[in-house]
């Protein structure tokens, strides 16, 4: 007899993964379709803030770590053991459909607009450098760290075989670990990540800090911690308390930091150990993010309260996994109409930028209706939390 489903509802967190994914979308934004302007002010804000949109990975990263191992220990606490068959159930049901239907487009069907356009095309989606069995097992990351960055189409989905990379060995470590050695177990991972980017990143290796599972799994138990901790009401009652200039200074410090990343390399010497520790760093501002958003009483906002972009909060994976194919299909379309998409100008880059957004959430609604509901619909047939 299936259990009876029990709800969990963290209402302000569809808004923190749209914004996730809205601040990659504009990395990637100004980072690949080769606007440059002489202007010294958006100079200055692309290379310190607009760039550091890469941040928007690191927090899926920790949402998909609090949200995972919280509903991981709520079922263990509910019905005594977790249901690992139907755990990894939900994650294909979830993950597979869009993830294998861009594979399939990135492999098979943009190559053949290779000779339609110029070798200069801002958007590099060659194939001839990637390994596709390394996507198609969920390891693209490792392509990355391989090949390097040879094709952005497919490239974004580097972050999505980190996660199924977690979400294969996780359920095991909260299902046969006791609650009481979970918190100790997460450090460990945490403290295993930092030694790793430390000692394995050769000195630095910007793509092995960045890319590399062992590098990455430290947001993600970052998160797992947070879970942990939530679980405690003792806990959840002190940050409902916490006053304002408490959530102000974490805030504050992450504003900071994003600028002060550009500058790490002066750190000489000592690089490797400030690029190996402030990751963590950034992810527990993350995690604060997510905790006082969930249970803080005197936030100065409320995701949710900001209607149009919650909504928009489900359809957050598809438009992670599609905004590069949206970009190329607008670049190509302009390329084709005569504009100089090698050498934007400001105008230009606004209506690539506007129009790639605009189609690449009408692109997710359509694919969350059509390609992934109906998945979406046996995905909660072997689940007993539901959120």
């Amino acid at each position: 007899m299936q259990q009876q489903q029990t709800k969990i509802f963290f209402p302000n967190l569809d808004g923190m993964r749209f914004i996730a994914f809205f601040v990659v979308f504009i990395n990637h934004a100004v980072g690949c379709l080769d606007f440059r302007s002489g202007n010294t002010y958006y100079s200055f804000i692309r290379d310190r803030f607009l760039l550091g949109g890469d941040l928007g990975v690191n927090l899926f990263f920790v949402l998909s770590g609090f949200l995972i191992t919280f509903l991981l220990l709520k079922e263990k606490e509910l019905y005594g053991r977790i249901n690992i068959p139907h755990f990894y159930l939900r994650r294909v049901l979830r993950i597979w459909p869009v993830y294998f239907f861009v594979v399939f487009l990135c492999l098979l069907v943009f190559p053949h607009f290779a000779a339609a356009v110029p070798s200069s095309f801002p958007l590099d989606f060659s194939t001839e450098r990637l390994n596709p069995w390394l996507y198609v097992s969920f390891l693209g990351n490792f392509d990355y760290l391989r090949h390097g960055i040879s094709n952005v189409l497919i490239g974004v989905l580097w972050s999505v075989s980190v996660e199924e990379q977690f979400y294969l060995f996780w359920p095991l470590i909260v299902a046969f670990i006791p609650k009481k050695y979970l918190l100790p177990a997460f450090i460990s991972i945490i403290a295993g990540a930092v030694a790793f980017r430390f000692f394995f990143s050769m000195g630095g290796n910007s793509m092995i800090l960045k890319y590399h599972s062992f590098s990455s799994v430290s947001d993600l138990a970052t998160g797992a911690v947070l879970a942990w901790l939530c679980t405690k009401q003792s806990f959840t009652e002190k940050i409902k308390r916490m006053p304002r200039w408490a959530i102000t200074i974490p805030y504050l410090l992450f504003f900071a930091i994003i600028p002060f990343r550009a500058f790490i390399w002066k750190f000489g010497l000592y690089y490797v150990h400030v690029a190996s520790i402030l990751p963590v760093i950034i992810s527990a501002l993350f995690a604060f993010f997510i905790l006082e958003q969930n249970y803080a009483d005197r936030s100065f906002y409320k995701l949710s309260r900001f209607r149009f972009i919650s909504s928009l909060g489900r359809y957050t994976y598809g438009m992670y996994c599609y905004h590069m194919l949206v970009f190329f299909v607008v670049l190509y379309c302009f390329y084709t109409a005569g504009a100089d998409i090698l050498h934007p100008g400001k105008y230009l880059f606004i209506a690539e930028v506007l129009i790639s957004l605009t189609c690449t959430i009408l692109f997710s609604q359509f694919s969350y209706r059509y390609i992934e509901s109906g998945f979406l619909k046996l995905k909660k047939r072997f689940a007993s939390i539901t959120r």
